[in-house]
């Protein structure tokens, strides 16, 4: 496969079927890290809010049988 630089972008270059793509590996893996990072914050905000949940519906049980 061959790439044609971009003009005035170093580490980006266009594929033939005029696709840009990044061949700069520091960004790149930067950019999966950003990545994998939000994805573990959304995780824990998630797991945060079925445990609020759970511990809601426990109070309930519990008021329920007082």
């Amino acid at each position: 496969m061959s790439y044609l630089k971009v003009e005035g972008h170093e580490g980006l270059v266009r594929d033939e079927n005029g696709v840009v793509l990044n061949i700069n590996e520091q960004e790149v893996n930067a950019a999966r890290a950003r990545k994998a990072a939000r994805k573990n914050k959304e995780q824990e905000l998630e797991d945060l809010k079925n445990d609020v949940s759970d511990l809601k519906d426990m109070m309930k049980q519990i008021l329920e049988k007082l």
